[in-house]
């Protein structure tokens, strides 16, 4: 097992025991607190990557969200981005919003999944556009249309 991939498994464990404390079911003020259970920092193809996952419990679904960013660089290769998010949310119904913060490109890949699991179709209402990059397809959304706290 790689880096990466025991990095992915232990974000996804942690993932799974935090969800009761996530929004929307937990306390918004409370995701300062528990934000450090969901952070892993991880050498890819010679890259320091950052990474951030999320699950949160919509009754109906679950969002799975997982950030991508450079940890020591501005921005990633968009390549490396892919096979990392690839790695972490398969390639099924995938999302993309590209967020400026903090001199850094956050890559935040979102995927809705069923209550067993399987990638649904995203289940908030927001524009988005057709996107691919080397067959691997993704819907891109802007984002101002959603509010970061």
């Amino acid at each position: 097992m790689s880096r990466l991939d025991a990095e992915i498994e232990t974000l996804r464990n942690a993932a799974e025991h935090l969800i009761a404390y996530n929004f929307p079911k937990g306390y918004p003020k409370n995701e300062d607190l528990i934000s450090p259970l969901k952070k892993a920092v991880v050498e890819v193809d010679g890259y320091t990557v950052g990474l951030h996952f999320n699950k949160a419990d919509y009754d109906t679904y679950f969002l799975e969200a997982v950030q991508v960013f450079g940890a020591t660089t501005p921005f990633l290769p968009f390549h490396l981005v892919v096979k990392i998010v690839r790695r972490f949310l398969g390639c099924h119904c995938l999302s993309l919003i590209e967020v400026p913060k903090e001199d850094r490109k956050y890559y935040c890949w979102t995927c809705c999944t069923d209550r067993a699991g399987r990638p649904i179709q995203p289940q908030y209402d927001v524009k988005t556009e057709d996107a691919s990059f080397e067959g691997f397809e993704y819907t891109y959304m802007h984002a101002s249309q959603f509010n970061f706290y």
